[in-house]
């Protein structure tokens, strides 16, 4: 069971109780974090645990200043969101938004890295109408394109979702366009990957010559 040291200290080992009203949803990490023993709760916090080694790894801090979500919040409320759209939309917790949407001196300092991301990863919504409620999803055409792209630099798809933390086949079926919606959280990982590779190449980063001619090649006939 996944419980942090915070929750061990208050609850004595016991797993916080959710809420009555609680919003959480199966195959949302912090399902787990009450006590879910379902394998995608599972797996979504064990990911996003990864997800925070990893950023401790390259230093980066797991919690962030809220004031840029915070703002993010205010303005998708003033475009006409809810609270509830914006929880729907991110997959966080209506509490935290409704936190999020208080006076600077009221709503907390710092918040998780991977909530804040949520937040600002929300397009705003345009003039005649809302974007589509959902799990923290988002339209992938951007991703898609990015990736595309990738692969006519000859950058593998197996090389690909190793950095993004998902398989081949996720980033295959984003790429071709076969997956229209993907999380907030891997549409985020897609475009920072593209800056990131954006200095360098395939063969720099060790690809083999092969396989990035493979990619280059497969990526020539998706566009013919």
């Amino acid at each position: 069971m996944l419980v942090t040291a915070d929750q061990d200290q208050r609850t004595g080992g016991q797993p916080p109780r959710r809420p009555v009203p609680s919003r959480v949803r199966h195959g949302q990490a912090s399902c787990a974090d009450y006590g879910c023993t379902r394998p995608a709760c599972r797996d979504a916090a064990l990911r996003a645990r990864r997800h925070r080694d990893k950023d401790r790894a390259q230093g980066h801090t797991a919690r962030v200043d809220s004031a840029p979500a915070a703002v993010r919040a205010a303005v998708l409320v003033r475009r006409g969101m809810s609270a509830q759209d914006i929880a729907d939309a991110s997959g966080i917790s209506v509490t935290l938004i409704r936190r999020l949407l208080r006076t600077p001196e009221r709503r907390p300092a710092r918040i998780a890295r991977s909530t804040a991301e949520a937040v600002l990863g929300i397009p705003l919504p345009g003039s005649d109408r809302l974007p589509t409620p959902g799990r923290g999803l988002t339209c992938a055409h951007s991703a898609a394109a990015v990736l595309a792209e990738l692969a006519k630099q000859g950058w593998p798809a197996t090389y690909l979702a190793a950095c993004l933390d998902t398989s081949a086949a996720t980033v295959a079926a984003v790429r071709d366009a076969s997956r229209p919606r993907i999380s907030i959280a891997l549409n985020l990982r897609v475009h920072r990957l593209h800056l990131r590779l954006a200095g360098t190449t395939p063969a720099a980063q060790g690809v083999r010559a092969t396989d990035a001619a493979r990619a280059r090649a497969r990526a020539r006939r998706a566009v013919t």
